[in-house]
């Protein structure tokens, strides 16, 4: 881990090293305390597992949002948007104050563990929200999925309002995360987990790549 912990450190270091010639190696930092924080969610996860530990919804959500890696990905997609856009002011905005931030974590991580927790028991995988949602609330996993899909529907409602009205943060950092979203919802769309049978994509990206429009 701490091998791979500097690799990854490196990287970042010779990214900064060549935005501070330009004057904008700011974002860097913030590159850099998402990783950190990722590592440390996903050492509470393997805790949680080697334990056996299944923790209430509320305490999933708070390490389990935060552990799909929107915020890791989406601040090192930031680092690239120029002077007037990726500022130290609106770094700490995305991630302190942007609604679609946490809307999008919660859109990804439920359809991710809707699609694939039956799959994930068989492997001895962590408890997912589906199964904390049940135990917390008391209720059957059908009804868990139906509440945990409201709260989806519920988290893009929060990404429309953001974007038809961008004040806490500007447009395109709101737009790259709105990507995120998009992406994730198609990978687990209908309780499909294309993620990890990566196979059932093959026929959409061949539509978008190799075969023609219809005219």
């Amino acid at each position: 881990m701490k091998f791979i912990f500097k690799a990854l450190l490196d990287i970042y270091r010779e990214a900064e090293e060549e935005l501070a010639k330009e004057g904008r190696s700011y974002g860097i930092p913030y590159a850099i305390q998402m990783m950190q924080e990722l590592i440390i969610l996903y050492f509470t996860q393997a805790k949680w597992l080697y334990k056996g530990y299944v923790p209430s919804f509320d305490e999933y959500k708070s390490v389990a949002l935060r552990s799909i890696g929107l915020r890791t990905l989406g601040v090192a997609s930031f680092v690239d948007l120029g002077d007037f856009i990726a500022t130290k002011d609106n770094f700490e905005g995305i991630l302190k104050n942007a609604k679609s931030v946490k809307a999008t974590e919660t859109i990804v991580r439920l359809m991710d563990d809707i699609a694939g927790y039956k799959f994930e028991q068989k492997r001895g995988h962590n408890p997912s929200a589906v199964e904390c949602y049940k135990n917390q609330h008391g209720v059957s996993e059908e009804e868990a999925v139906k509440e945990l899909l409201l709260e989806v529907a519920d988290s893009w409602k929060d990404i429309n309002e953001e974007l038809l009205n961008p004040t806490t943060v500007p447009l395109p950092m709101l737009q790259r995360i709105l990507y995120f979203a998009r992406s994730g919802h198609f990978i687990y769309d209908d309780g499909h987990d294309r993620y990890t049978h990566s196979l059932m994509m093959k026929r959409q990206v061949a539509l978008l790549l190799t075969e023609p429009l219809a005219i």
